[in-house]
């Protein structure tokens, strides 16, 4: 009889062991699955505006493109078009989305104060070419990684076009 229960008490505890276990796993996954990842814009308001305003930029700046062999001041004008869809792009972004959920995804405001870098370099290169002493555009380092990879690698569908990198 003592033996029988013992057995029961022991069955009994492995079950509230089992739960226990069970309870706090869900606990964790739970919170795992809404912690926002830093790496990676998530929110479906953002996501879905920030796509559909790179795409218009993505064709803005494909329309805007002219060759290496334009006159200078065709390809300034191609470079100052250009870096005015993307300036167009950020500001949509920043007028649909609210501050809030902007602010609320971590990489948001850094993925659209890194397209301002690429304008500003983009602007510095049209300064030069105009002024007859042409600079390399170089993408800066920032935090260790490519402004390329930066921009390109947020979870979103827009990728830097390659008119903009290589003008």
């Amino acid at each position: 009889m003592a033996v029988a229960a013992w057995r029961s008490w022991l069955a009994g505890g492995a079950v509230v062991v089992a739960v226990a276990l069970v309870v706090v796993s869900l606990d964790k996954l739970w919170s795992y699955a809404n912690t926002d990842n830093p790496a990676v814009v998530e929110q479906s308001r953002v996501v879905g505006v920030a796509n559909a305003a790179c795409a218009r930029m993505r064709d803005a700046t494909a329309a805007a493109a002219v060759g290496t062999a334009a006159p200078i001041g065709q390809r300034v004008g191609a470079l100052n078009a250009q870096n005015d869809a993307v300036t167009q792009m950020v500001s949509t972004i920043r007028r649909l989305v609210p501050a809030d959920q902007l602010s609320s995804d971590q990489p948001v405001e850094r993925w659209l104060d890194d397209w301002g870098i690429l304008v500003r370099e983009r602007d510095a290169y049209a300064h030069s070419l105009a002024t007859g002493k042409p600079t390399s555009l170089a993408m800066p380092v920032v935090g260790g990684r490519s402004l390329a990879d930066r921009l390109n690698n947020v979870g979103l569908n827009c990728r830097v076009p390659f008119v903009l990198l290589a003008p």
